[in-house]
């Protein structure tokens, strides 16, 4: 559409059109999902459980039991150093409604520490006592999503249009003020607004894409970074066939999350009569050709938590253990960011956030307070066979956000939290074999989606939605000798993620049109752990 009226005035410099509101960013990451994210760990932990796909919850002898079930750490006979190296390869599968796809998959693969630690055998003189110290790797942001195609359906531009009550128009029909993602949309010309259609008594704003256009969408997501926790345990024999142990845990980490998309008009179905955007010193921008959106952000967390199990004997074939671990304590400091360019056939282009204080980019602190988690895992063993069955129980509508500036920030997030996530049940099978100088094993576990299926579809967000996931198995270890053993465990994890490829904030999501994401990503994992026995 043509220009409708010569009294647009379009800030840059200075403050014609001033921000309603500032309200909590789309490119920050408070959201029940994740919230979620941030709360989820790893399958396994070290090679030996990986190889298991278990926790080791009914207490195992190995250095892993720092990290599920302390009393495990009391079974290990000598102290003993581990030190493990983590692989991921990591590709992802997508599928879509509404855009037709030239490309669906994406890889990337990442290696590091996995663990490091040691535990000491006191010397006593009845039954067991064992200290240990250890730092393991326990989650793994790392993901990328790249995708490509053509759509004729929808365009992002709709998606920062104002509601009603995000603008403020005087009597005369000046434009005042916008909230402010539609602020900074406006700024960087991915609308226009047009005075003659207010006085008209219409909707008075156009997107920069003719709806119903076909235009080209790019999009390029990459995650990163890891949570680690530090742990000190202390395990006991309380009785003859039982062993109790505590340990004081520190998460420490760092996520990072980044997200381009772009549109382009490659058909050339959007000239210069459709829009048009007039400037402060006259020009004129016609035709649009290209919009870029970029996310951006940075989380650094602390958290405590604190872990207690015990462990028995059941006969001579069976151990029975229990774990009990506390809600996560973790407070986050979090920069995030937003960026547009639009650019126009004639004219040139208009961007808006390059700036640390534009609309869209900030700093900002708050709290996470993860459930707790109920862990429980029966072992049977015959000869040098060993079949372990296990489950965990968390309730996930316990999670809450907080912050000092006060509960109203976060109202929303934990009312979601409340109204859509619900307890689950992970569960994990396992066995092992013994010959010789040589160790087998197995395993398979399973972890439910956090809400139910029906629920789904209201939860989905322009934040991915962790879902259900599978892990399958197997592993060897080697005893090169009586105080020095290997162990290699390969896993493959397979889950669900769900995303809008649209930006939604406060408002809730824009336009019904969406371009739903749905990913399965397959995670190959391998943990190679060296043992010393001292």
């Amino acid at each position: 559409m043509k220009q409708l009226s010569s009294n647009i005035i379009r800030i840059f410099m200075g403050g014609i059109v001033a921000v309603m509101t500032v309200t909590v960013s789309s490119a920050k990451a408070q959201t029940a999902a994740d919230a979620l994210r941030f709360s989820q760990r790893e399958v396994s932990v070290g090679a030996r459980m990986t190889g298991l796909s278990t926790r080791g919850f009914a207490g195992v002898g190995d250095y892993s039991a720092l990290h599920s079930n302390p009393a495990g750490i009391g079974y290990v006979g000598d102290s003993q150093f581990n030190i493990s190296i983590r692989g991921n390869d990591i590709a992802n599968d997508l599928w879509t409604e509404g855009l037709r796809l030239d490309n669906n998959r994406s890889t990337v693969d990442r290696s590091g520490l996995g663990s490091i630690g040691v535990l000491y055998d006191v010397p006593v003189t009845k039954g067991s006592l064992v200290g240990g110290l250890g730092v393991s790797r326990v989650r793994d942001f790392t993901r990328v999503l790249n995708f490509s195609g053509v759509n004729a359906n929808s365009t992002i531009s709709t998606s920062f249009l104002p509601f009603d009550n995000e603008y403020s128009i005087d009597d005369e029909g000046n434009l005042l003020e916008l909230n402010d993602l539609p602020f900074a949309a406006f700024n960087a010309g991915v609308f226009e607004y047009y005075q003659d259609l207010y006085l008209q008594g219409e909707y008075p704003f156009y997107e920069a894409v003719v709806p119903g256009s076909a235009i080209e969408q790019l999009g390029d997501v990459t995650e990163g970074g890891s949570l680690y926790e530090a742990t000190a345990a202390v395990a006991w024999q309380a009785t003859k066939d039982m062993m109790v142990g505590v340990s004081a845990n520190l998460i420490l980490g760092h996520y990072s999350f980044d997200y381009r998309f772009t549109e382009r008009d490659i058909f050339n179905e959007n000239t210069g009569e459709h829009y048009d955007v007039l400037l402060d010193d006259g020009g004129l921008l016609q035709g649009f050709d290209e919009l870029i959106y970029e996310q951006r952000l940075r989380s650094d967390m602390a958290g405590f938590n604190f872990r207690a199990g015990i462990s028995t004997k059941l006969g001579s074939a069976f151990r029975l253990g229990a774990t009990f671990e506390s809600p996560t304590w973790s407070y986050i400091e979090e920069s995030y960011g937003e960026q547009f360019v639009t650019r126009f056939d004639v004219g040139g282009e208009l961007s808006y956030g390059e700036r640390s204080d534009d609309v869209g980019n900030g700093y900002f602190e708050y709290s996470l307070r993860s459930p707790w988690r109920l862990g429980a895992g029966l072992q049977f063993h015959s000869g040098s066979f060993k079949l372990t069955a296990e489950g965990e129980l968390v309730d996930w509508g316990k999670l809450k956000l907080s912050s000092d500036e006060g509960e109203d920030i976060f109202r929303e997030a934990n009312r979601e939290i409340a109204n859509t996530y619900e307890m689950a049940i992970n569960v994990a099978l396992g066995a092992e074999w013994e010959f010789g100088r040589f160790n087998i094993r197995g395993g398979v576990a399973a972890r439910p989606a956090p809400y139910e299926s029906n629920v789904l579809e209201s939860a989905v967000s322009d934040t991915p939605e962790p879902g259900a996931l599978t892990a399958a198995s197997f592993g060897f270890g080697f005893r090169f000798t009586d105080r020095v053993r290997m162990d290699l465990g390969i896993q493959r994890v397979v889950s669900e993620d769900y995303w809008h490829a649209y930006p939604s904030d406060a408002g809730g999501p824009r336009q019904d049109a969406q371009v739903q994401i749905d990913e399965s990503l397959t995670k190959d994992i391998a943990v190679l752990e060296l043992t010393w026995k001292f």
